[in-house]
């Protein structure tokens, strides 16, 4: 009978908590808010002359082709014409050239 009458002393106590919890979250939210909003109204960005260059510059290699399409039609032309020769020893030495690369 005792533990009944717990229970509900126990549900009370536990909203009290999970009201307080509430309370404190969204007390921090607030002063982030705050925080961020003096911080934005204060907070500035000037470009230099270089960084703006650099934007540029990686802006034109986004939209550039990594393909060398010229290569690619000669390649495929040799193919088909039976007169693409592939050189063994010199893939191999790559190969190794970039497996010793790697392990440093």
């Amino acid at each position: 009978m005792n533990d009944i009458t717990n229970i509900n002393s126990n549900r009370a106590q536990l909203n009290s908590n999970q009201s307080s919890s509430v309370k404190s979250r969204n007390e921090a939210k607030q002063e982030n808010q705050s925080e961020s909003s003096v911080s934005a109204a204060g907070d500035r960005v000037t470009l230099t002359n270089t960084a703006s260059r650099l934007k540029d510059i990686e802006q034109q290699l986004s939209s550039a082709s990594s393909v060398d399409n010229a290569r690619v039609a000669e390649v495929q032309s040799a193919i088909s014409n039976g007169e693409y020769n592939v050189d063994a020893d010199r893939i191999a030495d790559k190969m190794l050239a970039f497996e010793d690369f790697m392990n440093k």
